[in-house]
């Protein structure tokens, strides 16, 4: 009997419904103001300061790769001598981060991740550090996958090899660190989050940078709005980074129900942990990881049948991906303009890694069948393999003149 085509997307974006929303548009239209950090805006990031984070300030920018970029443009300074030329990051990351830094005239020096939480690994980047320390003239870690970094170490780092840093956490606005505060409380330096529709807190497009100096948050404030320190005058370098008021609202609207959302999706990791029981799983760091999809690895001896992986679950209606494959290091712009370094860790586990389904509607039968599904596909392809083998032997036994004479002779006893 033919298997049922299923319906579960690896995404599907679910912002909240502006059109059940219309008294607080109509409110905002009737304001006039519909950009410049205005009076939706201002109320967001007060709330979102006061509910993730507890202290420091937020700045909202149109999107996460321009909030990059103008954090990197701050850290850097006016003066940074032309030997400063690297961005230290993984090379396991979206591409927004590198590009954020070539625009800032930097060359991405990519780093290795560690093999359980996929995060930067401490050791490549501080063998990195030592050995390029007067050429590097930033450090962009990234929160892999909504995973909770050690910002500690970092500011630790910060001191000891006197460098800036930037944190890309795209994925990690819900996460609670280890002491239960929103990921990034309390860190000195720019943290960067995603609001995109495919993230945990979507809203459609934007971005914050959360920071607890607030005078940095002020600076770059300014730098959103093409520099201007007083009305009209640039005094800094800027570009236009704002957001609308009408995305100031979608996102007030998310914070609103954040709280159940990122609980949901937890309830989803779980549930995927225990329906593929034995398989390798990103290890969480901190109190709650926010989960924007679930990722798993494949044996690897199914390595090379990964494309046969993800095509059979895709013909029974099964999203799946493979987040980051190739990692940065492999993508031809990166590896033009980039610096790679030993990345063993990254290849493997850009090789094997499935990115599997998670929304905010996914149901615990939906993870079941998704996980049904592949240990099926996976155990179908794994006696594939075994029979090919034992084919392959037979063969190559057969082709040998002293094997056939050796059967012959136990035919005829």
């Amino acid at each position: 009997m033919a298997k049922t085509v299923k319906n579960i997307p690896v995404i599907r974006p679910n912002p909240p419904r502006l059109s059940e929303h219309v008294r607080e548009l109509k409110d905002l239209e009737d304001s006039g103001i519909f950009s410049n950090f205005g009076p939706v805006n201002q109320r967001f990031e007060q709330e979102l300061a006061d509910t993730i984070f507890g202290t420091g300030q937020c700045l909202t920018v149109c999107n996460a790769t321009i909030g990059l970029m103008v954090a990197l443009r701050h850290v850097l300074g006016e003066d940074r001598p032309r030997e400063k030329r690297y961005a230290l990051m993984p090379s396991f990351t979206f591409a927004a981060v590198a590009h954020a830094a070539l625009w800032n005239g930097l060359t991405p020096l990519f780093c290795d991740i560690d093999r359980q939480t996929w995060l930067p690994s401490a050791e490549h980047e501080e063998e990195l550090l030592k050995k390029h320390q007067d050429e590097i003239a930033v450090v962009v870690p990234y929160a892999t996958f909504g995973n909770n970094l050690d910002l500690r170490r970092y500011d630790e780092l910060s001191e000891r090899f006197g460098v800036p840093i930037v944190v890309d956490a795209a994925a990690s606005l819900g996460a609670l660190d280890a002491y239960g505060k929103g990921f990034g409380s309390g860190f000195r330096w720019p943290v960067v989050f995603s609001m995109h529709a495919t993230k945990t807190f979507a809203t459609g497009e934007g971005g914050v940078i959360y920071c607890a100096d607030v005078d940095r948050v002020k600076t770059m404030r300014a730098m959103c709005s093409f520099g201007f320190e007083a009305p009209r005058v640039a005094t800094l370098p800027g570009l236009n980074g704002k957001l609308s008021e009408v995305s100031a609202l979608t996102a007030l609207l998310q914070l609103n129900r954040f709280e159940a959302v990122v609980e949901h999706r937890r309830l989803l990791s779980e549930a995927y942990r225990h329906y593929l029981p034995g398989w390798d799983h990103q290890e969480s760091r901190g109190k709650l990881q926010s989960f924007a999809f679930q990722s798993v690895l494949l044996e690897e001896s199914l390595t090379p049948m990964r494309t046969e992986v993800v095509e059979l679950l895709r013909a029974r209606g099964i999203g799946v991906s493979t987040y980051f494959s190739p990692h940065l290091a492999k993508q031809p712009y990166f590896s033009k303009y980039g610096v790679g370094a030993s990345l063993e860790i990254t290849q493997n586990i850009s090789e094997r890694i499935l990115t599997l389904p998670m929304f905010d509607t996914m149901t615990d039968r939906d993870v079941q069948d998704v996980a049904s599904d592949l240990i099926d596909i996976v155990s179908q392809l794994e006696g594939k393999a075994t029979t090919d083998d034992t084919c392959q032997v037979i063969e190559a036994k057969s082709s040998n003149p002293e094997y056939v004479e050796e059967s012959l002779a136990s035919n005829k006893s």
